[in-house]
């Protein structure tokens, strides 16, 4: 092999090891962005569920209802409705007596949020 050849051969060997550092970057880019996009996913559905608990009965189930037709139909199966209305009623129930049996706090002078 001449000096040119042999040259050739590894600069060909450079730019398949940068290609591969390349590819392992651009998988780490993703998975980093499934990652926040999940993290994403879960916080704001903490949000909202911690919202209806907020709300009145009547409300919650519309809102719950709004939003259960929207999933797919094996999550619906997954989640049944009427099993996340009965996890969302104990919440708000449990919410609620949090809110009216803390006697450190029954003493402020802010109105109460229940509804």
């Amino acid at each position: 092999m001449t000096p040119t050849e042999k040259q050739i051969a590894a600069l060909e060997a450079k730019i398949a090891r940068e290609r591969a550092k390349l590819a392992d970057a651009k998988a780490k880019a993703a998975d980093q962005s499934r990652k926040r996009d999940t993290r994403r996913k879960i916080l704001f559905g903490y949000a909202f569920l911690d919202w209806l608990t907020t709300l009145a009965k009547a409300e919650r189930q519309r809102f719950l209802r709004i939003v259960h037709v929207r999933l797919k139909e094996r999550e619906r199966i997954a989640f049944p409705l009427a099993e996340i209305l009965h996890d969302i009623d104990a919440a708000a129930a449990a919410h609620v007596s949090a809110r009216t049996d803390d006697t450190e706090t029954a003493q402020l002078p802010f109105p109460s949020d229940v509804s």
